[in-house]
């Protein structure tokens, strides 16, 4: 039986698919934290006709049971030691009641995957035997599978071999994982590899997107606006990609400890199950600052496939 999302109230945005807009919605996240996608329907409808049309990835030679670590995402270790964990409300006024209250929490050493595991890392687990492709191609929408959403998902469209996988099951992350050795990153690992120690609000620092003055994270931006000039975007900032960027685009924004893309391009599957739901984590291409912060926390039904939703791991 499939589980069921909590209740969502939008911020923004249509409130379902059957209205047609080009402006995608504020933020993704619910108030507290099923991360719906009918909202962003339209949008990517909109989108589709000015996206390439899917091609197949070239084969790739299957490579031995167990993969090289030259062949996995590169990692960075993050030390053990305690960090300041949720809300830090000397710097962060958009906090949500699930942040808080801010408090000190013990991490173990663990190291996690510099970017989010690309199109061309997860296509060699696919030639291995060892994950799965359906569903890669068609983002699931409160279980129907519009064919107008396909072009969103990454897998099978040529050029798009270094952007985030996206489009996978929370199962589907987790085997990547698993057959590189690996394991999805617990929420609080996540959490201190994305903020350091001190309770940033972003990976880079306390200014936000429309005042850091340069790139730092693939969001809601002038791009998309260009576009799409009904859509609301971070005033002023601009990254470059109305959809998900190539990994490791915004080398400005990196965490203390050198990890990429903690922020945007795509939410983050996780370790943790929060009821029914498993936690996701990092806002995407078309957040907003609100829901883009480290301490921002969501929950999505496991089976969910979404255009905006990918994944990296730990060890």
């Amino acid at each position: 039986m499939r589980r069921t999302e909590v209740k969502v109230q939008w911020t923004s945005g249509p409130e379902g698919s059957e209205r047609r807009s080009p402006s995608p919605p504020k933020g993704l996240l619910a108030s507290h934290k099923a991360l719906p996608i009918a909202g962003i329907a339209a949008v990517l409808i909109a989108l589709a006709s000015a996206m390439p049309a899917p091609a197949e990835l070239p084969l790739i030679s299957p490579p031995d049971s167990k993969p090289a670590e030259d062949t996995l995402p590169e990692m960075v270790v993050v030390p053990a030691g305690s960090f300041f964990m949720g809300c830090n409300e000397q710097v962060d006024t958009q906090c949500d009641s699930d942040e808080r209250p801010g408090r000190q929490v013990d991490v173990g050493a663990f190291r996690i995957d510099r970017t989010e595991v690309t199109v061309a890392r997860y296509a060699a687990c696919v030639a291995a035997g060892s994950c799965g492709t359906e569903g890669l191609t068609m983002p699931d929408v409160h279980a129907r599978e519009p064919p107008d959403l396909a072009r969103f998902c990454n897998w099978g469209n040529k050029g798009r071999e270094e952007h985030p996988i996206n489009c996978l099951t929370w199962a589907q992350a987790q085997a990547y994982c698993a057959w590189a050795g690996r394991r999805l990153p617990t929420e609080a690992e996540w959490e201190k590899a994305a903020r350091g120690t001190n309770g940033l609000k972003y990976p880079w620092g306390n200014k936000t997107y429309g005042t850091v003055g340069k790139a730092v994270a693939n969001v809601a931006d002038e791009t998309l606006r260009r576009k799409f000039p009904d859509s609301h975007v971070v005033d002023g900032y601009d990254d470059g990609w109305e959809g998900t960027a190539p990994v490791g685009s915004y080398p400005a924004g990196v965490s203390p400890y050198g990890a990429a893309d903690m922020m945007g391009n795509v939410y983050e599957w996780l370790a943790d199950a929060r009821g029914d739901l498993q936690g996701v984590r990092g806002g995407s291409w078309h957040d907003l600052p609100k829901t883009a912060r480290a301490s921002y926390r969501g929950a999505l039904d496991p089976q969910t496939r979404r255009a905006d939703l990918g994944f990296r791991c730990a060890q």
